[in-house]
């Protein structure tokens, strides 16, 4: 199914269950259907809507670079299109769409689940940004190994390696170009001023084993935020795939409040 925004480009999406909305934001360089088996868990309880950011999947892509805030204004366009106010849970790169969501348009925001990621950005990781969208630039193959490796584990890798298949898949069908982008877009988060006056309720997940986000970070991020709930998960930088019925119990605690 498509929504097209105002500024032309046609988003993709899938919806599953009645009910509550709840907007479900990918990481990068992935699609919606990466929450899957999330969905699987909550279809019975919610409305879950998961699209594709510009670029991603079956979404379309901008001719110039975007912000975090571009994102997050064709994330609120679409929800107001489509659902009205909604809990809005993002992982990775969609964690920092949420949180530009949550400060940029809270009329459409009912709650906010921030998951494995950052909220805060200093020169040095602005630096790492730039070397991995400079690395995307020169194909997508180039990127693939250290990629996953910062997303799984050895053990987890030989443990699913299913998982670890097709995320590769879904990487190596990415626009180059798209990818530096959004990297780019990640280096420049800045959204922490509007998240210490958040007000609405907020849960910051971390993963155990999560080498892109180490659980410090988390816990910074749940006590700059208001009242945000902090919860932990044994899993890696992906925690609804690795550990979908945890993340979904989450999910499930931030409706029931």
């Amino acid at each position: 199914m498509r929504v097209k925004l105002n500024n032309g480009l046609s988003m993709f999406y899938g919806t599953r269950g009645s009910g509550r909305p709840v907007l479900l934001l990918h990481p990068v360089g992935l699609k919606g259907a990466f929450w899957r088996e999330v969905v699987g868990e909550l279809e019975g309880e919610c409305r879950l809507i998961f699209p594709d950011f510009r670029g991603h999947g079956g979404s379309d892509a901008s001719l110039a670079p975007f912000s975090l805030a571009d994102l997050a204004d064709d994330m609120a366009e679409f929800l107001r299109a489509l659902a009205g106010p909604a809990l809005v849970v993002g992982c990775s790169m969609g964690g920092m769409v949420a949180q530009g969501m949550a400060v940029r348009a809270p009329d459409v925001v009912s709650g906010v689940v921030i998951a494995n990621t950052a909220h805060l950005r200093n020169d040095q990781g602005r630096a790492v940004m730039e070397q991995r969208a400079l690395a995307a630039e020169k194909g997508m193959p180039g990127t693939l190994d250290t990629t996953l490796s910062r997303w799984f584990n050895a053990a987890y890798q030989l443990r699913r390696p299913e998982h670890v298949a097709l995320m590769r898949n879904w990487l190596m069908a990415d626009d180059p170009m798209v990818h530096a982008w959004s990297w780019r877009a990640i280096r420049d988060l800045d959204f922490v001023d509007g998240l210490r006056k958040l007000a609405m309720p907020a849960m910051a997940i971390a993963g155990l084993e999560d080498q892109s986000t180490p659980v410090d970070s988390m816990k910074a991020m749940a006590a700059d935020i208001p009242g945000a709930l902090y919860r932990e998960i044994d899993s890696g930088h992906l925690a609804p795939l690795e550990q979908p019925k945890a993340f979904a119990a989450c999910v499930r605690e931030m409706l029931q409040r």
